[in-house]
């Protein structure tokens, strides 16, 4: 029995070495940032059965395989060909700057003729949404990262189908992650009324699949070609505060009238397509726009692994890079890359007033430790923190100066810059930054501004987790 089972060991070695080994050379040749490739190598050396495990679920990038390639190809061309807007020769470096990275880097159209809205609740957010739902005349689309069967769910379930059975278009897109726990009665119960659905990126059991790393966290609404929306909020009761351990939930999502919509359109209708392989098309998706809407500009960044630059952390950094009076950050994640921490950093030592609003829990332990694992270094170089106390904090918002704000789904992560399929609008209006300005001073008033002296007086057990954490965030 003994020498059975030294015989096992020998070929389980064996066989470990030269799997590690090519695991090891297929990190390497996939030319990631140094950072992530040694702290792969290393949890491949030093825990290797999970280091190999957590590689098949999350590690593996291959930024351009063919089914992501195809997808590059159809939000680009999609985008392109409603790019005909120059950004203009407006008076801020900054808006320039960052209009012209949105044109170059993502073919985003600026738009100007535009009304936008904020909302920082679910209560709000949705009466508005659901509204304008019961309102649609010709077609609903619904892009989400989580779709919950629950209260809310099941209200716009009824409204969809309702309107399905008035003749509306209607289309619901979500990601098979995010969504994994919806119901198939609640899908096959839409299916069956005359919705159209498509999963992104389904992943099957056991999940070792590099689709994983890929998922969509876009939240997309348009009704009719005329009215978008998009922010942080998903739909699922606790959006709503319902939740008995998160509470409030507070968040920033926008709804929007005007020419920007159909940027949104484009970007959905490309999604769509690569998610479902049907499409659709035609002037009623995008109705001419002739009237004044409103005077917002504005310009809808997308990027993920299908572009060829994640085009929304250059747009950070250039909106970290020009602040010269004020940069204020909301998100519920903070785990930058080299740059984007250097970035900050900098801005905090010449003088800028930079702020970031992070959740004063968690709702996801490791990505929360982590977090908080880079605030230290941050208040050393004049970097102000703040934990939001009044429930959840969620938003995705950054405000440069008085005279750009981007609203969206990105949070400011690698994941989210690289990895996942985001979107974020930003706005080149004074007006727009002034309430987002005017919202961050109300948030910090809910807020505890975190000290240095006493976040370094924390029993010592916080932080080794931080620490922990930290060390897998190039992994995140």
């Amino acid at each position: 029995m003994g020498w059975a089972m030294e015989h096992v060991w020998a070929v389980i070695g064996w066989l470990y070495i030269p799997t590690t080994a090519l695991i090891g050379l297929t990190i390497v040749l996939e030319k990631r940032h140094p950072t992530r490739t040694i702290a792969w190598l290393l949890v491949l050396t030093f825990v290797p059965v999970v280091g190999f495990l957590l590689y098949l679920l999350f590690g593996r990038h291959m930024r351009k395989r063919r089914a992501i390639r195809s997808k590059e190809d159809l939000d680009f061309s999609a985008l392109k060909e409603k790019s005909e807007k120059s950004p203009g020769s407006w008076d801020h470096p900054l808006v320039r700057r960052l209009a012209r990275i949105g044109v170059n880097a993502a073919g985003a159209p600026v738009t100007t003729n535009n009304r936008v809205c904020f909302f920082t609740d679910g209560e709000t957010l949705f009466r508005a949404m659901l509204d304008d739902l019961r309102s649609a005349s010709h077609h609903i689309h619904l892009a989400y990262y989580i779709v919950r069967h629950d209260g809310l769910g099941t209200a716009i379930q009824e409204i969809l189908l309702e309107r399905a059975r008035s003749g509306v278009e209607v289309r619901l897109l979500f990601d098979h992650v995010g969504s994994v726990w919806l119901s198939r009665r609640f899908r096959r119960a839409l299916q069956a009324g005359g919705v159209e659905l498509a999963v992104f990126l389904p992943v099957t059991f056991p999940l070792i699949s590099r689709r994983l790393n890929f998922r969509y966290h876009r939240k997309i609404t348009v009704v009719d070609g005329r009215i978008g929306y998009l922010g942080g909020f998903n739909i699922g009761d606790e959006y709503l505060g319902k939740h008995p351990r998160m509470g409030f939930w507070r968040d920033t999502h926008l709804r929007v009238e005007g020419e920007a919509v159909h940027s949104l359109q484009a970007l959905f209708q490309a999604d769509w397509a690569f998610a479902s392989g049907r499409t659709f098309d035609g002037e009623a998706y995008f109705p001419a726009i002739s009237a004044p809407v409103g005077t917002t500009a504005m310009q809808l960044i997308a990027s993920g692994p299908d572009s060829p630059f994640p085009s929304i952390e250059h747009a950070t950094l250039a909106m970290i890079g020009a602040a010269g009076r004020r940069l204020w950050i909301a998100t519920p994640y903070l785990v930058p890359d080299e740059a984007v921490l250097m970035a900050l950093k900098s801005a905090a030592i010449a003088g800028v007033d930079v702020r970031i609003l992070l959740p004063s829990f968690p709702d996801h332990r490791l990505v929360f430790y982590a977090s908080m694992s880079y605030v230290a270094e941050l208040l050393a170089a004049g970097v102000r923190i703040y934990r939001y106390r009044k429930g959840f904090l969620h938003a995705k918002v950054v405000l440069a100066d008085d005279v750009v704000a981007s609203v969206g789904t990105a949070n400011l992560d690698s994941r989210s810059f690289e990895l996942n399929f985001e979107a974020n609008f930003y706005l080149y209006d004074r007006e727009a930054a002034a309430a987002i300005a005017r919202q961050f001073e109300a948030d910090f008033a809910e807020s505890e501004e975190v000290d240095l002296y006493r976040f370094h007086a924390r029993p010592l057990r916080e932080h080794v987790v931080e620490s922990f954490a930290r060390l897998f965030s190039p992994l995140m």
